[in-house]
């Protein structure tokens, strides 16, 4: 899958805009020319996790003409779906001019290719903090009419889109990387790996719990008002869990470390951003590696908490490796690594971008 062409209309700093995306893209520029804006303006439409929570007001653009009844919209043009993409989304399959991304008109129909609109929409009300967004087919919607296929989850999980974050790398949460790999990689072993954990931890806080200095000093304690206020017989009574003692939240208080040197084995955090950086672009990397069909790897200010010669490595194996890779950069080693037709520039011209 690539992403050949996008729309943004009325999206933060954007009143509107068309970019025909290449193979891969690195976009440069000034600041405040609008890297991170297209960045944010793909994962709306991208990330089946950005319409789970409230409107953004920050998503919406806010001209002088104070015009609030346009929808904010990002509509994406998907390309070389493959086989099981196209097979899925088949209802809603349209013929491009795979050159411009554009509906593919009679006149080079015999070159038009398949592919897929998605549609990303706002609507924001200001005065009163309310709002609601979606994706959509624009195929098979009407915004005049006011109705809209909208995408099913499912539909937009299916995506292979990996977004390079400056989140926590090698977590093992529900929403991380790392955990996707693993289920991705072997879903009955990882099931099992985790079933084990979860039986190793109630054993090994069992265990500490009937320790005789533990016992003890509970027992002083619930001796000192709990007993007769709550019915609390003895240390036999209290547990220690991780968290709300389900396996999410021991998975959350899990954090990776890594032994680098004399130290000894150090959390993840502490070992760096450079460290943390290259541990989040190499999980998107895995992931691309690991897929059926070509990933579309994104990542905003790529290179910017690395070092020269780790930016530089690090765009190109993602260059390499995904299926597209469309990277936002500050730095010119980042650059270095895409062909020189692949860099977009970015600017502003009498206050539009």
């Amino acid at each position: 899958m690539r992403v050949a062409r996008i729309r943004i209309g009325r999206f933060r700093g954007y009143r509107d805009a068309v970019l025909v995306v290449p193979e891969n893209m690195v976009l440069a520029g000034e600041p405040q020319a609008g890297r991170t804006d297209i960045v944010e303006a793909l994962r709306r439409v991208l990330d089946a996790r950005s319409t789970r929570s409230r409107v953004n007001p920050l998503d919406v653009y806010r001209p002088a003409d104070g015009d609030e009844e346009s929808l904010t919209e990002v509509e994406v043009t998907l390309l070389d779906l493959g086989e099981d993409l196209e097979t899925l989304l088949s209802e809603n399959l349209e013929t491009f001019d795979q050159a411009t991304g554009e509906i593919a008109a009679s006149s080079n129909a015999g070159d038009a290719v398949l592919g897929v609109r998605l549609c990303y929409r706002a609507r924001y009300d200001l005065d009163t903090d309310t709002g609601e967004h979606w994706v959509d087919y624009p195929a098979r919607s009407d915004p005049a009419a006011g109705v809209f296929k909208r995408a099913s989850r499912i539909e937009r999980e299916a995506l292979p889109v990996q977004f390079v974050d400056s989140a926590a790398a090698l977590q093992l949460r529900a929403e991380g990387v790392l955990r996707a790999l693993l289920a991705d990689a072997d879903p009955g072993g990882l099931d099992s790996a985790l079933t084990d954990l979860d039986s190793a931890v109630r054993a090994a806080t069992g265990s500490f719990s009937e320790t005789e200095v533990v016992t003890r000093v509970l027992d002083n304690v619930i001796d000192s008002g709990p007993q007769a206020l709550f019915g609390i017989d003895d240390s036999a009574d209290i547990s220690f869990l991780a968290d709300d003692g389900s396996m999410a939240a021991l998975l959350r208080a899990l954090q990776p470390a890594i032994l680098m040197g004399a130290a000894g084995a150090l959390p993840v955090r502490s070992q760096g951003s450079t460290l943390e950086s290259v541990l989040s672009a190499a999980e998107a990397i895995a992931a691309a590696r690991d897929a059926q069909s070509g990933v579309v790897i994104i990542g905003d200010d790529f290179g910017d908490c690395l070092d020269a010669s780790s930016s530089e490595h690090m765009a190109r194996i993602i260059h390499v490796t995904a299926g597209q890779a469309i990277l936002t950069t500050r730095r010119p080693e980042v650059v270095r690594a895409f062909d020189p037709g692949e860099l977009v520039r970015l600017t502003v011209s009498h206050g539009e971008r």
